[in-house]
């Protein structure tokens, strides 16, 4: 699990492990910022089978917020949970990009994390919230997971790390 500020660069060295390894040993999500010319204005989740949906956004009309994003739990759930489970089926190693304050809202997804991080041999690469949280630091408290801290400074041999230690794994 990488863990680090926002934008900091850990969804893009994620892209880059898959990179170097080879997209075809992963499936899952990773979650892509919307932005307008000046702004951030909302999050897709994009599954590393091609499909993509907004899952946050200013503009929307949902009553669950976190911070000034109306998040879509049920679009969320329905594609989120569903590249995790098609991942865990058919590839090696599966992205969740990330555990954050907005995943955390969504109990089905909470629970399937619990359940394959304490009990699965599958190589998770993900990344997760660095701030506090009481699902996400129970979460932190699993057994069986390397966190990997990121900066702007040690990003690049961090990325390197990582990809290392996977393919060791592989």
């Amino acid at each position: 699990m990488l863990t680090g500020k926002p934008r900091v660069g850990k969804s893009t060295a994620i892209k880059r492990i898959m990179h170097r390894i080879g997209p075809e040993f992963f499936g899952g999500f990773y979650t892509e910022e919307v932005r307008n010319l000046t702004d951030r204005i909302g999050f897709n989740c994009v599954t590393l089978s091609g499909e993509s949906e907004r899952i946050a956004s200013v503009d929307s009309e949902s009553s669950v917020r976190v911070g000034r994003y109306g998040v879509e739990i049920d679009i969320f759930e329905n594609i989120a949970i569903k590249a995790v489970r098609q991942s865990f089926d058919t590839k090696r190693i599966t992205v969740i990009d990330e555990i954050g304050f907005m995943q955390m809202l969504s109990v089905p997804f909470k629970e399937m994390i619990h359940e394959i991080v304490s009990s699965s041999q599958h190589i998770i690469l993900g990344t997760i919230c660095v701030d506090r949280h009481p699902d996400i630091d129970k979460i932190k408290e699993l057994t069986g997971i390397k966190f990997y801290p990121m900066n702007e400074d040690n990003r690049d041999l961090t990325t390197e790390v990582i990809t290392n230690d996977i393919l060791k794994l592989c």
